[in-house]
Order: C-alpha cells, then sequence, then structure tokens
C-alpha cells in the first residue's frame, strides 16, 4: 500500500491586458509539493510539480533526480532548473526534511496513534427498580475512530431497545460515542457497557452502580435496625420497671426500714 502526502500549494495568478484588443487574460502558475511512499518509508518519491494553465509545465522527480519538461517551455525551465546547483541540493535534502520526517510525524499522529475510551455508565433520569428508565454508556477521548460498544445483561449480550448517536468528532482529533439502553431493571441483576476498540488489549466492561437504586434500600434497612432497638430497649426497660414494682422493691423504703431496725437494738 502506497500513502501520498501532499507537502505544501502555492498559486501565482498574473493578470495581462492586451490594449490591442481590450481583452483580459489570466494566466495561473501553480507549485505542489508531493511524497509518496510505502510502509517502511525506504522508498520514498517526492515530486515538485510546476502547472500553468492547468497544464504540467515540469515536474522535479527524485527517483532520476532533476526536472523533466513536458511542453517546449517546460523543457526550457526544467533545463534552467537542473542548471541550478542550490536548487538540485535542495530538493535533494528535502526529501528526507520534507517527506520523510513529515510523513513520520503524520503516520504517529494518525495511522499509528491510539488512545484509549474513558466510559461512563449512567441513568438519564432516576428510576426505581421495575420501572422503564434509560441508560446511557458514554464512551469518551478515543482515537481511531473505529470503536464497538454493546450492552450485556448479566453476562449477555442484548440488542433489543439500543440505540447509539454517531461517532462524533472533539477538538483534541480524538472521537465520542453514545450508546442508549431502554430497560426496565429488576433488582439483583448486572448491567454492563462493553467497549471494544484496537487501543485496548481486551475488551473493556463497566457495570452501572446500582448504589443510587439501593442506598433508598440501605436507609431503609438500617432505620428498621434503629427502630427495633430502640423499640427493644425501650421495652425491656418497661418490664424491668413493672418486674421491681410487682417484687414490692424500693430505694426509700429500704432505708428506712434499715434505720427502724438500729433504733429497735
Amino acid at each position: 500500500m502506497r500513502f501520498c502526502f501532499v507537502y505544501g500549494l502555492s498559486i501565482t495568478a498574473v493578470l495581462l491586458v492586451i490594449a490591442s484588443s481590450g481583452v483580459a487574460v489570466r494566466l495561473v502558475h501553480q507549485q505542489i509539493a508531493d511524497c509518496e511512499y510505502g510502509e517502511d518509508f525506504t522508498d520514498m518519491v517526492y515530486y515538485v510539480k510546476n502547472i500553468f494553465n492547468r497544464k504540467y509545465d515540469s515536474v522535479y522527480d527524485s527517483r532520476i533526480g532533476k526536472y523533466v519538461g513536458y511542453d517546449e517551455y517546460g523543457v526550457k525551465n526544467a533545463d534552467h532548473y537542473n542548471n541550478q546547483d542550490w536548487k538540485m541540493l535542495l530538493r535533494k535534502a528535502e526529501v528526507d526534511t520534507l517527506c520523510r520526517y513529515n510523513a513520520r510525524q503524520y503516520r504517529i499522529s494518525t495511522i499509528d496513534r491510539k488512545v484509549p475510551p474513558t466510559v461512563k455508565v449512567r441513568q438519564t433520569k432516576h428510576a426505581d427498580y421495575g420501572e422503564r428508565t434509560m441508560f446511557e454508556c458514554s464512551v469518551w477521548s478515543f482515537y481511531p475512530q473505529a470503536i464497538n460498544v454493546s450492552w450485556l445483561i448479566d453476562g449477555v449480550e442484548t440488542v433489543t431497545d439500543v440505540s447509539s448517536t454517531d461517532v462524533l468528532p472533539n477538538e483534541d482529533w480524538t472521537f465520542q460515542l453514545h450508546s442508549y439502553l431502554e430497560l426496565i431493571l429488576k433488582r439483583g441483576e448486572r448491567l454492563t457497557c462493553r467497549v471494544e476498540h484496537s487501543s485496548l488489549v481486551k475488551s473493556l466492561e463497566v457495570d452501572f452502580d446500582t448504589f443510587s437504586l439501593d442506598a433508598k434500600y440501605i436507609k431503609l434497612s438500617v432505620g428498621s435496625i434503629f427502630f427495633c432497638i430502640g423499640f427493644t430497649a425501650a421495652v425491656g426497660g418497661a418490664v424491668y420497671y413493672w418486674w421491681k414494682r410487682r417484687s414490692g422493691f424500693s430505694p426509700v423504703d429500704g432505708r428506712e426500714q434499715t434505720s427502724t431496725s438500729l433504733s429497735d437494738l
């Protein structure tokens, strides 16, 4: 497979007015620097293309190390360029300084770039167990664009009532995607968003955190426990007080009986 990288494009337009006929003629000159290369950059080919009025005038080809003309004026221009030693040295150096260098940078920033995604699963609106609601799996900041997102219920993939956005670009040259699942979640079920991407060694699975759904049950359980403890303590205190009253025990009566016994002695 060969790749093409256009380094630069310059356009020069000259407007000539022919006095005798009063007709304006627009002449356009373009110069395009073009790099073509394979997987390992060893077969780098560098072109500098001169185009006059949409026709090739002359082209520098790094494979032969000189300019080639395509018509009468193109041949003259090519000979002129080829006799400029400084230009030939510059074109030869540009194979590395422009083509090979920029091709490597392009590959690092595009083809070889891998950015793993950030995944979050949430409810779009609060609902309790047994109520129909929508879940969202947000996948952020991944590169390259190709990605696969799926939903699992207790480890089994589901495709019912599943929808998603297109893959959307971010400002930092990464992408985002949002997948949705409409579902009646049952208590004890495990809901998982699975993401497969080339930046990951294995698929990334993120479970929906049911703490928000379980919180009120936890609060109810804790409240019930404290209520039972308080009720048990109250009942125990009442029973103890009733039992002491029934046995005739009184701290004040006990002191009076002791004083009487001492006076009798």
